[in-house]
């Protein structure tokens, strides 16, 4: 028995303090960590830290399907409200604008990330595991040794379980690009039945009964996809044809999925061990262990040390600076890069220039004589001036994305456009003036 040993259980027994530990393991940050931890995008600093919620790993709770949240690739003509589970988590956890925001994924290989190994487990993990463990051995706290054991068996359990999802999702994106392969010979079909049905009418054949057959789309071209999200914010994606389908509506499956089931039952025993020894424990043991699993848990649900994170440019933001882009990768294939739409978008001049302001006059005290005149200076001097700053509106959005006129029809179909005939008018203005907004940059780009 070490010297310190009975100190520090003296100490502990004098306090009185009791800890409910037993509630806190079970029952605090449960939903915080099915989110952050269900977006699939780590901490550089606190992936291999302990967190509260570790049966939200055990039961795979992280990875199921999130309702509120709908889809609508518009190049393709398909809605859906089935959002994959890491998916809808990520969308949750961005700072989005109201409709301002887009996200352009990518697919690359993403190279070896040494950093975070080194960074997350040698200089950060390791060295908290460590000390926990050498506290427990010193001081000959047999349950605290338990309880850290279990700790660190459920941070293993949850890395791997990332990794396979993560993994999953590049499985998927492997499928997709077979759409790639099959592109060739679908245009090469394509054109040889164009030329038949060509060679066809010249010699004067009857057409009728005849299929046009359909052109092929290009997988590659980015299509015009939003997404809206629980809180009702509209999100632009420019991602490629072939990718919605698979990275977005398809929950990833592991790819070894004997080696997932078997941590989720290791995660299930280290969880029971660490509830039952946490209780057992000594008080310093608990104390310190609390304050570990407390403060990993805090920093992660704010993300601190993920790409994702906005905390400096939020402090950007708040003194006036926009920030422009902000990327992360979600797998070692996917990356999702977040940016917005320019301010001077939601700036309409031509339109205020053609419905000027107006007031109304006419007779004091008789109905129905009242007409309408320009306002004039005299007026203006009187009348203050709104400077507030010009609000978001899905209608911008829809002018900003350039949809051909079937596209339009699709969106009159789900009831993103209303049959309002005044606002429909409006619309097609605002996409007008984008449309020529657009030229007169890639004009000044060419000079």
């Amino acid at each position: 028995m070490y010297p310190w040993s009975e100190s520090l259980n003296s100490w502990g027994r004098g306090t009185g303090l009791k800890i409910d530990a037993l509630g806190l393991v079970t029952l605090l940050g449960a939903e915080e960590m099915d989110r952050s931890i269900g977006r699939l995008v780590p901490s550089i600093y606190l992936k291999y830290l302990p967190l509260l919620g570790a049966f939200v790993i055990a039961g795979n709770r992280f990875t199921t399907k999130k309702p509120g949240f709908v889809l609508y690739n518009i190049s393709a003509g398909i809605m859906t409200t089935e959002l994959a589970g890491w998916f809808s988590r990520w969308l949750q956890t961005q700072d989005f604008k109201e409709v301002r925001s887009i996200v352009t994924w990518q697919v690359n290989d993403q190279s070896h990330r040494w950093r975070e190994f080194i960074v997350g487990f040698l200089l950060v993990g390791l060295p908290v595991h460590g000390m926990l463990i050498a506290l427990t051995v010193l001081a000959a706290d047999w349950w605290g040794l338990a309880n850290v054991i279990a700790m660190t068996i459920s941070v293993a359990v949850r890395c791997v379980m990332v990794a396979q999802n993560q993994a999953g999702i590049d499985a998927n994106i492997q499928k997709a690009r077979k759409a790639l392969k099959a592109y060739p010979a679908k245009c090469a079909k394509y054109n040889e039945s164009m030329e038949r049905l060509e060679s066809c009418r010249q010699k004067g054949q009857a057409m009728e009964g005849v299929k046009i057959p359909i052109e092929p789309q290009n997988p590659n071209k980015i299509a015009k996809v939003i997404v809206v999200t629980e809180d009702s914010k509209v999100v632009t994606l420019a991602v490629p044809m072939y990718l919605p389908r698979w990275a977005f509506a398809t929950n990833p499956q592991p790819p070894n999925q004997y080696i997932y089931q078997a941590c989720q039952w290791i995660g299930w025993a280290a969880f029971a061990v660490h509830v039952i020894s946490i209780g057992m424990a000594a008080l310093y043991t608990q104390i310190i262990s609390v304050v570990v699993i407390l403060v990993s848990t805090v920093l992660t649900a704010h993300r601190v040390g993920c790409e994702d994170s906005r905390i400096w440019e939020s402090i950007r933001s708040h003194w006036g600076h926009e920030v422009q882009e902000n990327s992360c990768w979600v797998s070692s294939n996917l990356k999702a890069t977040v940016s917005t739409y320019p301010e001077e978008y939601m700036d309409w001049p031509e339109l205020e220039e053609k419905n000027p302001l107006t007031v109304h006059v006419g007779n004091e005290g008789k109905i129905g004589h009242q007409w309408t005149r320009p306002i004039g200076p005299s007026d203006l001097e009187s009348t203050p001036i709104s400077k507030e700053k010009k609000s978001e509106t899905r209608q911008d959005l829809l002018a900003w994305l350039d949809l051909t006129t079937e596209e339009d029809k699709v969106l009159i179909a789900w009831g993103l456009i209303p049959h309002s005939l005044e606002w429909q008018n409006a619309y097609k203005e605002k996409k007008n003036i984008h449309r020529r907004r657009l030229g007169m940059i890639a004009l000044e780009s060419t000079h």
